[in-house]
Protein backbone atom coordinates (compact mmCIF):
# COMPACT_ATOMS: atom_id res chain seq x y z
CA UNK A 1 0.00 0.00 0.00
CA UNK A 2 1.26 2.91 -0.86
CA UNK A 3 1.83 6.09 1.28
CA UNK A 4 -0.64 8.58 1.44
CA UNK A 5 0.13 12.58 1.15
CA UNK A 6 -2.57 15.22 1.87
CA UNK A 7 -2.66 17.59 -0.74
CA UNK A 8 -2.80 20.43 1.53
CA UNK A 9 -4.22 22.69 -1.64
CA UNK A 10 -7.10 20.56 -2.32
CA UNK A 11 -7.85 20.78 1.15
CA UNK A 12 -10.96 23.01 2.63
CA UNK A 13 -11.76 24.53 5.82
CA UNK A 14 -15.18 26.55 6.14
CA UNK A 15 -15.37 29.00 8.76
CA UNK A 16 -18.88 29.85 10.00
CA UNK A 17 -21.07 31.69 12.15
CA UNK A 18 -24.78 31.81 12.34
CA UNK A 19 -27.35 33.93 14.08
CA UNK A 20 -30.29 33.06 15.22
CA UNK A 21 -33.65 34.69 16.49
CA UNK A 22 -35.40 33.82 20.02
CA UNK A 23 -39.08 35.16 20.40
CA UNK A 24 -39.70 36.75 24.16
CA UNK A 25 -41.38 33.84 25.00
CA UNK A 26 -38.72 31.14 24.04
CA UNK A 27 -35.79 33.19 25.88
CA UNK A 28 -33.94 31.49 29.10
CA UNK A 29 -31.76 33.19 31.41
CA UNK A 30 -29.17 30.57 30.69
CA UNK A 31 -27.54 28.30 28.34
CA UNK A 32 -28.70 28.20 24.37
CA UNK A 33 -32.26 29.43 24.08
CA UNK A 34 -32.37 28.91 20.19
CA UNK A 35 -33.98 25.80 19.37
CA UNK A 36 -34.38 24.37 15.88
CA UNK A 37 -37.30 22.19 16.76
CA UNK A 38 -39.23 25.67 18.48
CA UNK A 39 -41.23 27.23 15.35
CA UNK A 40 -40.88 30.26 17.17
CA UNK A 41 -37.24 30.26 16.75
CA UNK A 42 -35.61 31.28 13.52
CA UNK A 43 -32.54 30.69 11.91
CA UNK A 44 -31.34 34.16 10.54
CA UNK A 45 -28.61 32.74 8.13
CA UNK A 46 -25.03 33.45 8.77
CA UNK A 47 -21.67 33.89 7.09
CA UNK A 48 -19.11 31.47 5.37
CA UNK A 49 -15.79 31.39 4.46
CA UNK A 50 -13.96 28.77 2.53
CA UNK A 51 -10.54 29.17 3.15
CA UNK A 52 -7.81 26.87 1.34
CA UNK A 53 -5.20 26.79 3.92
CA UNK A 54 -1.97 27.22 1.54
CA UNK A 55 -3.02 30.72 0.67
CA UNK A 56 -6.03 32.12 2.56
CA UNK A 57 -3.14 33.06 5.61
CA UNK A 58 -0.86 34.70 4.11
CA UNK A 59 -2.50 38.19 5.30
CA UNK A 60 -5.77 38.79 7.31
CA UNK A 61 -9.53 38.55 6.33
CA UNK A 62 -10.83 41.95 6.11
CA UNK A 63 -14.70 41.92 7.56
CA UNK A 64 -16.29 43.36 3.94
CA UNK A 65 -13.89 40.69 1.51
CA UNK A 66 -15.90 38.90 -1.25
CA UNK A 67 -14.69 36.06 -0.34
CA UNK A 68 -17.13 35.60 3.03
CA UNK A 69 -20.08 34.25 1.60
CA UNK A 70 -23.61 35.17 3.99
CA UNK A 71 -27.22 33.95 3.15
CA UNK A 72 -29.94 35.59 5.42
CA UNK A 73 -33.11 34.96 5.64
CA UNK A 74 -34.56 38.57 4.49
CA UNK A 75 -33.02 37.35 0.67
CA UNK A 76 -35.41 34.41 1.20
CA UNK A 77 -38.93 32.98 1.08
CA UNK A 78 -38.30 30.80 4.00
CA UNK A 79 -36.57 29.58 6.16
CA UNK A 80 -36.22 26.13 4.21
CA UNK A 81 -35.04 28.20 0.61
CA UNK A 82 -32.36 29.90 3.17
CA UNK A 83 -31.36 26.56 4.48
CA UNK A 84 -31.01 25.02 0.73
CA UNK A 85 -28.37 27.55 0.00
CA UNK A 86 -26.04 26.18 2.96
CA UNK A 87 -26.76 23.15 2.91
CA UNK A 88 -25.59 22.99 -1.02
CA UNK A 89 -21.89 25.39 0.19
CA UNK A 90 -21.51 22.70 2.46
CA UNK A 91 -22.14 19.53 0.53
CA UNK A 92 -20.14 21.25 -2.74
CA UNK A 93 -17.18 21.98 -0.49
CA UNK A 94 -17.01 18.81 0.58
CA UNK A 95 -16.91 17.32 -2.22
CA UNK A 96 -14.41 19.24 -3.90
CA UNK A 97 -11.94 18.44 -0.69
CA UNK A 98 -12.49 14.79 -0.81
CA UNK A 99 -11.67 14.99 -4.64
CA UNK A 100 -9.03 16.50 -4.19
CA UNK A 101 -7.37 13.84 -1.73
CA UNK A 102 -8.12 10.93 -3.03
CA UNK A 103 -11.46 11.34 -0.76
CA UNK A 104 -9.33 10.25 2.66
CA UNK A 105 -9.19 14.41 3.86
CA UNK A 106 -13.11 15.90 4.61
CA UNK A 107 -13.76 19.68 4.41
CA UNK A 108 -12.91 21.41 8.03
CA UNK A 109 -15.94 23.18 9.64
CA UNK A 110 -14.41 25.53 11.92
CA UNK A 111 -15.81 28.46 14.63
CA UNK A 112 -15.80 29.54 17.98
CA UNK A 113 -18.66 27.46 20.27
CA UNK A 114 -19.91 25.86 16.75
CA UNK A 115 -19.72 22.24 18.50
CA UNK A 116 -22.61 23.09 21.20
CA UNK A 117 -24.85 25.71 18.87
CA UNK A 118 -23.63 26.20 14.75
CA UNK A 119 -23.53 21.87 14.11
CA UNK A 120 -25.72 20.34 15.87
CA UNK A 121 -28.27 23.48 14.62
CA UNK A 122 -27.13 23.02 11.26
CA UNK A 123 -28.03 19.34 11.13
CA UNK A 124 -31.20 19.44 12.74
CA UNK A 125 -32.95 21.71 10.56
CA UNK A 126 -31.89 19.61 7.68
CA UNK A 127 -33.76 16.88 9.62
CA UNK A 128 -36.78 19.24 10.21
CA UNK A 129 -37.20 20.70 7.22
CA UNK A 130 -37.14 17.20 6.00
CA UNK A 131 -34.10 17.92 3.43
CA UNK A 132 -32.21 14.96 4.54
CA UNK A 133 -33.87 12.34 6.61
CA UNK A 134 -32.43 11.82 9.58
CA UNK A 135 -29.98 8.70 8.73
CA UNK A 136 -28.93 10.84 5.83
CA UNK A 137 -28.39 13.54 7.50
CA UNK A 138 -26.21 10.94 10.60
CA UNK A 139 -24.19 10.35 7.29
CA UNK A 140 -23.88 13.73 5.80
CA UNK A 141 -22.75 15.27 9.54
CA UNK A 142 -20.16 12.60 9.94
CA UNK A 143 -18.67 13.24 6.17
CA UNK A 144 -16.97 16.41 7.84
CA UNK A 145 -14.63 16.90 10.54
CA UNK A 146 -14.80 19.98 12.68
CA UNK A 147 -12.62 22.23 14.91
CA UNK A 148 -14.18 24.45 17.70
CA UNK A 149 -11.53 27.14 18.22
CA UNK A 150 -12.84 27.44 21.85
CA UNK A 151 -11.04 23.75 22.36
CA UNK A 152 -8.14 24.37 19.84
CA UNK A 153 -6.67 27.40 21.98
CA UNK A 154 -6.93 24.94 24.97
CA UNK A 155 -2.94 23.90 25.36
CA UNK A 156 -2.10 27.87 24.76
CA UNK A 157 -3.93 29.29 28.46
CA UNK A 158 -2.17 28.40 31.68
CA UNK A 159 -3.86 25.77 33.56
CA UNK A 160 -4.14 25.36 37.39
CA UNK A 161 -5.25 22.13 37.76
CA UNK A 162 -5.97 19.27 35.41
CA UNK A 163 -9.12 20.44 34.65
CA UNK A 164 -9.66 21.45 30.78
CA UNK A 165 -12.73 23.36 29.67
CA UNK A 166 -13.29 25.01 26.08
CA UNK A 167 -12.41 28.51 25.81
CA UNK A 168 -14.68 31.87 25.47
CA UNK A 169 -14.88 34.22 22.59
CA UNK A 170 -14.15 36.40 25.27
CA UNK A 171 -10.98 34.75 26.56
CA UNK A 172 -9.85 34.33 22.68
CA UNK A 173 -10.59 37.78 22.11
CA UNK A 174 -8.49 38.87 24.97
CA UNK A 175 -6.07 37.10 24.49
CA UNK A 176 -5.06 37.24 20.46
CA UNK A 177 -6.85 40.39 19.36
CA UNK A 178 -6.55 43.47 22.13
CA UNK A 179 -8.96 45.87 22.67
CA UNK A 180 -11.83 43.84 20.85
CA UNK A 181 -15.03 43.04 22.23
CA UNK A 182 -18.45 41.61 20.61
CA UNK A 183 -22.01 42.00 22.17
CA UNK A 184 -23.76 38.96 23.19
CA UNK A 185 -25.86 37.36 20.84
CA UNK A 186 -28.94 38.47 22.25
CA UNK A 187 -27.97 41.45 20.66
CA UNK A 188 -28.96 40.65 17.14
CA UNK A 189 -32.80 39.65 18.65
CA UNK A 190 -33.13 43.44 19.22
CA UNK A 191 -31.37 44.47 16.05
CA UNK A 192 -33.74 42.00 14.21
CA UNK A 193 -36.39 43.58 16.04
CA UNK A 194 -35.55 46.65 14.67
CA UNK A 195 -34.42 45.41 10.93
CA UNK A 196 -31.36 46.82 11.33
CA UNK A 197 -30.02 43.81 9.25
CA UNK A 198 -27.03 45.62 7.76
CA UNK A 199 -25.33 45.28 11.70
CA UNK A 200 -26.37 41.82 11.72
CA UNK A 201 -24.74 41.05 8.38
CA UNK A 202 -21.61 43.31 9.20
CA UNK A 203 -21.43 41.66 13.00
CA UNK A 204 -21.57 38.24 11.62
CA UNK A 205 -18.71 38.44 9.16
CA UNK A 206 -16.72 40.49 11.77
CA UNK A 207 -16.88 37.35 13.53
CA UNK A 208 -15.42 35.32 10.77
CA UNK A 209 -12.93 37.59 10.15
CA UNK A 210 -11.82 37.30 13.70
CA UNK A 211 -11.87 33.48 13.67
CA UNK A 212 -9.86 33.20 10.92
CA UNK A 213 -6.85 35.39 12.60
CA UNK A 214 -7.33 33.65 16.26
CA UNK A 215 -7.21 30.33 14.51
CA UNK A 216 -3.97 30.96 12.13
CA UNK A 217 -2.83 32.68 15.91
CA UNK A 218 -3.29 29.52 17.49
CA UNK A 219 -1.75 27.32 14.91
CA UNK A 220 1.45 30.38 14.80
CA UNK A 221 1.45 29.21 19.37
CA UNK A 222 1.53 25.60 18.32
CA UNK A 223 4.72 25.80 15.85
CA UNK A 224 6.46 27.70 18.35
CA UNK A 225 5.70 24.99 21.07
CA UNK A 226 7.22 22.51 18.94
CA UNK A 227 10.50 24.44 18.29
CA UNK A 228 10.88 24.86 21.48
CA UNK A 229 10.17 21.41 22.14
CA UNK A 230 12.96 20.79 19.24
CA UNK A 231 15.57 22.93 20.89
CA UNK A 232 14.97 21.27 24.66
CA UNK A 233 15.27 18.10 23.31
CA UNK A 234 18.73 19.21 21.35
CA UNK A 235 20.11 21.02 24.22
CA UNK A 236 19.54 17.35 26.61
CA UNK A 237 21.27 15.61 24.11
CA UNK A 238 23.94 17.62 24.51
CA UNK A 239 23.84 17.67 28.20
CA UNK A 240 24.14 14.04 27.94
CA UNK A 241 26.54 13.79 25.67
Amino acid sequence: MRNFSINHHDCRIIFLDLEFYVPESSRRTKGLSYNPWDPDCKLLGGSFFVANPTKDFESPLDTDSEQIQSFWLWNYDSEKALLIDIFNLLKQVNQDAKEGNDGRVSATLCGIGIISSDIPVIFDLLKRYEILSNAEAFYFQTEFRVIDVSNLAIPTFNHSSMFAYPKTKKDLLTKYISGKKFESGTAVWNLYEKEQYNEIEYRTNDEISCTHKIYAEILNNYKLFKRLEKEDKRNRYKENN
